[in-house]
C-alpha cells in the first residue's frame, strides 16, 4: 500500500490549484481611457490620471456597502468575492491530505474552479454588459479561459491519473476458499 504516490498527487493538485489566484483574470479599461488596470482573484492594480492604486477585494466590499459603489457596478464585487470563495473552496478540495476523505476531492475542486471562473465572467458582464464593453469601459477576460481548463484538468484527472482514488478507498478482496 504505496500512499506516498496519492499524497504527491494531492500536493501537485494543491500547488495548480494555489495558482488560480496568481492568475490575471482581467485587463480592462476605465470609461475613454481615463484608466486601465489589470484585475487578479484578490486584488487589481490600475492606472488613472489620479495615480497607480492596487485595490483589494475587501476594499472593493467596502464600497459597496458604504454606498460609495452603486447600480451595476456595485454587483461586479459581489460577483467576484463569490468566485474568490468558490477558488478557496477548490484549493481546500484539492489541497487537503487524501487521508481526509471527507474534504478531499479533486472532481468537487475542478467544479470550484471552473465555477470560479465563470463567476468573475458574470461579474465583468454585471459590469460591462455581454459584449464586455459599455460607456463605462471595456475588459478582456484573459484569465477566465485559464480557469475554466485548468478546473477541467483537475476535474477530468487528466493531469495525474487516478487521481481522486487512493489505495485506502481501494475495497480488499476477499478470497474465499472454502469450497
Amino acid at each position: 500500500m504505496n500512499l506516498v504516490a496519492p499524497e504527491r498527487r494531492g500536493l501537485a493538485l494543491a500547488g495548480l490549484a494555489a495558482l488560480i489566484f496568481c492568475v490575471p483574470v482581467s485587463v480592462y479599461v476605465i470609461g475613454s481611457m481615463v484608466g486601465a488596470g489589470v484585475q487578479f482573484p484578490l486584488f487589481r492594480y490600475q492606472e488613472t490620471y489620479m495615480g497607480t492604486n492596487v485595490i483589494t477585494i475587501f476594499r472593493d466590499l467596502q464600497y459597496v456597502l458604504e454606498g460609495t459603489i452603486t447600480g451595476r457596478s456595485a454587483l461586479m464585487p459581489v460577483f467576484w468575492v463569490a468566485g474568490v470563495v468558490s477558488g478557496i473552496a477548490g484549493l481546500v478540495s484539492v489541497g487537503v491530505p487524501s487521508r481526509m476523505q471527507v474534504l478531499y476531492s479533486p472532481r468537487r475542486g475542478g467544479i470550484c474552479i471552473m465555477g470560479a471562473g465563470l463567476l468573475y465572467l458574470v461579474a465583468l458582464i454585471a459590469q460591462y454588459g455581454p459584449s464586455f464593453s459599455s460607456s463605462g469601459g471595456f475588459a478582456i477576460p484573459v484569465g477566465v479561459p485559464v480557469l475554466l481548463v485548468a478546473g477541467w484538468l483537475v476535474w477530468s484527472g487528466t493531469l495525474f491519473s487516478n487521481a481522486d482514488e487512493t489505495d485506502e478507498r481501494v475495497p480488499e478482496e476477499s478470497q474465499d476458499n472454502s469450497s
